[in-house]
């Protein structure tokens, strides 16, 4: 099981670096880290899809969720 997780891990990676703005493809990267317990990348994706859609439900819940795993504190960007 891991194995498959780490290469859909690659995948993800090798397509968000050609096309960086594809939503759905880093919500599925940012859920795909927080199943491998990496909540400070996943946020960081997270964070990202709601750079291109501040009101994208799913990013909202998924920085929440990071957050609180980390114990740290939402700090908006802007």
């Amino acid at each position: 099981m891991q194995n498959k997780l780490t290469e859909r891990l690659a995948e993800l990676q090798k397509l968000l670096a050609v096309c960086p703005g594809d939503v759905l493809a880093r919500c599925d990267l940012a859920i795909l880290l927080e199943e491998l317990d990496m909540p400070d990348e996943a946020s960081f994706n997270w964070k990202a899809v709601l750079d291109f859609d501040p009101n994208h439900l799913k990013a909202r819940e998924g920085v929440n969720r990071c957050r609180s795993r980390t114990r740290r504190p939402f700090q908006s960007q802007r």
